[in-house]
């Protein structure tokens, strides 16, 4: 009797493995999710599968593939590899780890890039009329989620370009790289830049009151363009000969 107990318990076990493990990925559509939120052509399972479409507010983000990895639930740790942003109508792309722990949600290893066109309208305004061009990439080696922004994390955004327009005149300036650090929602950056026309360096605290304050400077070098040059006469140089810029506001 006991046998044939286990027996059919072991069947039960292995049926509902089996089930879950084949559990159409199209159950998200009976899932009550946000009005904001819409997900289109979802195909595969719970644990590999894809949707063809996800939008928020209306914005379409393009295609998301998941990879579950399931040896991760035994340690309470729901972790994911993910691909998105083919097909989206800002053109970002990525890729990276994503999970949910008791801690909360996470991500390690993401890997995101934007043309900068296609980000400026989420980022504060310019002060002075710029034409900016080039590609920004996004690489987030931890992040921590606490709301609104994040408990802890660490990244690095590169913005490749090689020139920067203003009315004066066209400013070579090469990629320019950013350093990101967050605790407790406090958000900061510091980068630098350097070429043969200009070099320059900025660093940046956002608050979880979206508050922020930056700080930023150049300095010409040997090519600077002569016409840049004349317009620098109305300002005064430090004595190691830098601009200072410093900027607060909010979001």
């Amino acid at each position: 009797m006991k046998k044939y107990l286990l027996l059919g318990l072991g069947l039960v076990v292995i049926f509902v493995a089996s089930a879950v493990a084949h559990m159409p990925a199209k159950v998200v559509n009976w899932l009550p999710l946000p009005r904001e939120l819409s997900i289109e052509g979802v195909s595969g399972t719970v644990w590999n599968g894809q949707a063809q479409n996800v939008a928020w507010q209306g914005q379409n983000y393009g295609q998301l593939q998941w990879n579950v990895n399931a040896w991760q639930l035994l340690t309470a740790d729901l972790q994911a590899k993910v691909r998105f942003g083919r097909g989206s109508d800002v053109d970002m792309i990525g890729r990276g780890v994503v999970g949910y722990r008791l801690s909360g949600p996470y991500a390690e290893n993401v890997v995101a890039s934007i043309p900068v066109a296609n980000a400026l309208p989420y980022l504060p305004r310019l002060p002075v009329p710029l034409t900016l061009e080039g590609q920004l990439e996004l690489t987030i080696q931890s992040l921590q989620y606490a709301a609104p922004y994040c408990h802890q994390g660490e990244g690095t955004l590169v913005w490749n370009t090689q020139q920067i327009g203003s009315p004066l005149g066209e400013l070579t300036t090469g990629p320019i790289i950013a350093d990101i650090s967050c605790h407790d929602n406090v958000i900061d950056v510091k980068g630098s830049q350097q070429s043969a026309q200009v070099s320059s360096g900025f660093s940046a605290t956002m608050q979880q009151n979206r508050r922020y304050k930056t700080n930023a400077w150049f300095k010409p070098e040997e090519e600077f363009p002569q016409q840049l040059s004349e317009q620098l006469k109305y300002l005064r140089p430090s004595r190691n000969g830098q601009y200072q810029f410093d900027y607060n506001g909010r979001f």
